[in-house]
C-alpha cells in the first residue's frame, strides 16, 4: 500500500518534470510576456516540490529499516553532490573550469536524485 501511493506521488510529477525539461527551453524562447516566462520558468520547481513532498511522505511513513536507508542515502548524496559542487566552485573562482551558473544549478537536484537512488541501492543491499 505504502509503496503504491509512494510510486504515484512520485511517478506522476517526476514523469511531469522530464517531459516539461524537454520543452522547457524551447517554450522560454517563445513566449513573449513575463508572466508566461514566470509560470514556465518555475513550473519545474512546482513539480520538484511534489517529488520532495512524495520522498518525505514515504520516508515518514516507512518503518525503521527504511526509514534508515533512505535517510543514510539521502545524507551521502547530499554531502557528495555539495562536496562536488564546491569543488567546482573553487575550480571556477581559480578560473580553472568555466561552467554558466544556470547549468550548474539545473544539474543539482537530477545528481541529487541519481546519487541518491545508486547510494540507497547499494546501502539496502547491506540490510538483506
Amino acid at each position: 500500500m505504502l509503496a503504491q501511493r509512494y510510486y504515484r506521488e512520485f511517478g506522476i510529477p517526476m514523469v511531469l518534470y522530464v517531459l516539461v525539461m524537454l520543452f522547457w527551453r524551447y517554450l522560454l524562447g517563445h513566449v513573449g510576456s513575463n508572466w508566461a516566462r514566470v509560470l514556465i520558468a518555475l513550473l519545474p520547481a512546482v513539480l520538484v516540490v511534489l517529488v520532495i513532498r512524495a520522498v518525505a511522505r514515504y520516508v515518514r511513513d516507512s518503518d525503521e529499516m527504511q526509514r534508515r536507508i533512505e535517510l543514510e542515502a539521502i545524507a551521502i548524496a547530499a554531502g557528495l553532490v555539495s562536496g562536488a559542487y564546491m569543488t567546482a566552485g573553487f575550480l571556477q573562482a581559480a578560473e580553472l573550469i568555466d561552467v554558466p551558473a544556470s547549468a550548474a544549478m539545473l544539474w543539482v537536484f537530477p545528481l541529487l536524485c541519481a546519487i541518491y537512488g545508486i547510494t540507497k541501492s547499494i546501502h539496502a543491499r547491506r540490510f538483506e
